[in-house]
């Protein structure tokens, strides 16, 4: 029956590889120490694991996975990576510089020590650095050198096994180093020091990441005070106990008006009161009584997503926005995102270009917040085509000019082409959406999933048949030399943003985690911390992290080779 199984298995390659997929997701739920392994630590497993029955799948489907990934993530990564370039200034991206370079130079120097392969250095840096796309970079970085063929697979197949016996510790040892280890180096109170900036900033812990203005309830108040004479005076007194509240109608008698700051109260008056659930019910204690009023309440409301493309938008933080736009007494902000992470909302919140920003409201009032922050992104489940085809041929042709030297082929690759061409185009998208036809946020995180997870099991089916020899060979000593260059790293980031750009602990933390791109270092921080605001120093170094250290794959073949 086994034997029939594996004739299966490599008669028809493409069974194999979503069987590896699926037992890849399955691992991938495997958690140790609080955090799962994830979707594509699993897939290059069980991709070792079921390379052992030497099933053959084509290189060209391994290509064409890791560029649907690239061009995803960078164009996810584009309003972020040329934003920091541009505007976020000397701290983040320096950072991150340092950190990655910090990197490079100990993989380098750990394959010159060693005496290490070309394939095994690569997989060090991908491990150790949990940056699984170097892997990507490098193979065809050593498919381009000038080898033997055969000479060359092989070196290809010594990355996943290096990156499998790094990986590990290069992602749970992170977490907790970085979460716990540092604060001590530091020689901070993590939690004493979050509260202190969650002041600055004025994030409330129970919001969360949820919005100081998000519509938690609109109930109908009955007025039973004469201190209002009109809505812009009970609006007025909210917000002086810190609460945001917004009247949205008021019935008068038997007739309902829509409301304005200058709309008469009386007692007895009842208005349609929107806001935070909590706020509404202490407030309706100190003016009245809630009034069951469905008529009154009926309010038809839009949703809208938009995306920042108001440079001067920046300078105001949302409580200014607030206080001179009219179209915000109809609107409430139930999400913000940068990039791929949420960011805890408050007064003193400044939108970027590039931000996407959840509102809930009436039509009229959506229109305008539309036009004067950006462009409203209408839902859609369509994933423009024309996009994603021509910006990953644009990307390849990008990277097939090649320079000679000294009999090497010095050339960007297809592989950092495409990523080139999605961080272009993620970036014009996000400054001039109607240019550049959408990719939906839930086909970009599919694409980045399936596309890498899908490499990694490739390669991990192609390295499987050398795995057990290659771990014999090189196991404990490249494991040792996988926790130096993970931990050096985010140590002489730590140094550097402390005494040289003097960050906020909280935010160098976040930073530091964001260089490294592990998302799940900066959980770590954030659940010690007991506050989200590390997520604000962790979204523009992530965006550079993931790109820098993609490159790195080529950038330390060509160092050892």
């Amino acid at each position: 029956m086994l034997t029939v199984v594996v004739d299966i298995l490599r008669s028809h390659p493409e069974i194999a590889l979503f069987l590896t997929l699926a037992l890849g997701y399955l691992i991938g739920k495997v958690r140790l120490g609080g955090h799962a392994l994830g979707l594509v630590t699993g897939a290059l497993f069980a991709g070792l694991l079921m390379g052992q029955l030497a099933i053959e799948v084509s290189n060209e489907l391994k290509i064409i996975f890791l560029l649907l990934f690239l061009f995803a993530n960078g164009y996810g990564a584009g309003p972020q990576f040329f934003r920091a370039l541009r505007q976020d200034g000397f701290g983040p991206l320096v950072l991150t510089l340092v950190v990655c370079f910090s990197g490079l130079l100990m993989v380098w120097l750990t394959s010159r020590l060693m005496g290490l392969s070309t394939g095994y250095t690569a997989g060090l840096l991908s491990g150790a650095l949990t940056q699984s796309s170097a892997m990507g970079t490098a193979s065809e970085a050593i498919m381009a050198l000038p080898l033997p063929e055969q000479e060359r697979l092989a070196l290809v197949n010594q990355i996943p096994i290096a990156d499998a016996v790094c990986y590990l510790f290069g992602f749970w040892g992170e977490v907790i180093f970085v979460a716990a280890v540092l604060p001590k180096l530091l020689g901070i109170d993590l939690e004493k020091e979050a509260k202190a900036l969650d002041a600055k900033l004025g994030i409330k812990e129970e919001t969360s990441v949820r919005s100081a203005y998000s519509v938690q309830a609109a109930r109908g108040v009955l007025i039973e005070t004469d201190r209002f004479r009109t809505v812009a005076d009970l609006e007025a007194e909210a917000a002086a106990a810190g609460q945001r509240l917004t009247v949205l109608r008021v019935r008068h008698g038997d007739h309902i008006i829509d409301a304005t700051p200058s709309t008469a109260l009386k007692i007895g008056d009842v208005v349609a009161l929107a806001g935070r659930r909590s706020w509404i019910v202490d407030f309706t204690s100190k003016i009245g009584r809630e009034e069951d009023d469905a008529v009154l309440l009926d309010i038809p409301f839009d949703s809208a997503n938009i995306i920042i493309t108001n440079a001067a938008i920046e300078k105001e933080t949302l409580g200014e926005i607030a206080a001179t736009r009219d179209y915000t007494r109809g609107i409430f902000i139930t999400r913000l995102r940068r990039g791929e992470q949420d960011i805890p909302i408050s007064l003193k919140t400044r939108l970027q270009q590039g931000d996407g920003i959840s509102l809930v409201g009436n039509s009229a009032s959506l229109a305008k917040a539309a036009d004067d922050l950006g462009y409203w992104e209408r839902p859609s489940i369509l994933t423009n085509m024309f996009t994603l085809g021509v910006g990953i041929v644009v990307g390849c042709l990008i990277g097939l000019p090649a320079l000679y030297i000294g009999g090497v082929k010095l050339a960007l690759s297809t592989s950092v082409g495409t990523l080139l061409a999605g961080l272009f185009l993620g970036w014009l998208h996000s400054k001039r959406p109607w240019m550049v036809g959408n990719i939906p946020e839930p086909t970009r995180l599919f694409l980045i999933n399936f596309g890498l997870a899908g490499f990694v099991a490739i390669t991990g089916l192609h390295a499987g048949p050398g795995f057990i020899a290659g771990l014999k060979d090189v196991g404990i000593p490249l494991f040792i030399a996988g926790i130096f260059c993970t931990c050096v790293p985010p140590t002489i980031g730590m140094l550097f943003g402390k005494y040289i750009l003097r960050m906020n602990p909280v935010l160098l933390l976040g930073a530091v985690s964001g260089a490294q791109t592990m998302t799940a270092a900066m959980v770590a921080v954030q659940e010690r911390a007991k506050s989200q605001a590390p997520v604000i120093g962790f979204t523009v170094p992530y965006a550079l992290g993931n790109i820098i250290l993609t490159t790195f794959g080529s950038i330390i073949v060509l160092l050892v080779s």
